[in-house]
């Protein structure tokens, strides 16, 4: 079987078969190991309708928490400057921790709901949500032929070729 050789660069677009059961999905994603796919380029959702109509989609999570922690970290630091926080040390760690993780869960939180979701979300939820699964693998064009192909022989009920992250 030919071995797939997926890019580090960010892929164009995001392969989605629809199982009818966990079972099925699993082996799926035995077969597309065994076809090379690297698993950080493929997922399973069989129990979490929201993160399955992620898949195809893009999120701003990472963002969302990174600005949350550089605004926690700037938050503590005028305070510890200008607000006379560094006078009690006990208060500055422990107000520094709730501050700066607070923020940050708030701005994962947030960039993860201003994500974009593919054309078919509503579908993949559905399915999800009556008991079916979905794997998705994110490729690169000339490796979507063969993410296809290996789904499709796994018993995907439907292979869906959705545009990807980057294109929304």
């Amino acid at each position: 079987m030919t071995q797939a050789t997926v890019s580090r660069a960010t892929p164009p677009k995001t392969i989605v078969g629809i199982f009818s059961s966990d079972r099925k999905a699993v082996e799926a994603m035995r077969s597309l190991d065994a076809a090379g796919f690297d698993a950080d380029r493929v997922q399973m959702t069989g129990d979490d309708p929201s993160r399955a109509a992620e898949a195809g989609g893009k999120t701003y999570a990472l963002e969302g928490g990174i600005a949350g922690l550089l605004a926690g970290i700037l938050l503590v630091a005028g305070f510890t400057v200008w607000g006379d926080l560094a006078t009690d040390p006990v208060g500055l760690v422990v107000g520094g921790i709730g501050v700066v993780g607070g923020l940050t869960a708030i701005g994962f939180v947030i960039g993860r709901t201003t994500g974009r979701h593919a054309l078919d979300a509503h579908l993949f939820a559905r399915i999800v949500q009556n008991g079916g699964a979905i794997v998705s693998v994110q490729c690169a064009d000339r490796e979507c032929d063969l993410a296809a192909q290996v789904l499709d022989g796994a018993g995907a009920r439907e292979v869906r070729d959705e545009p990807g992250p980057e294109a929304l």
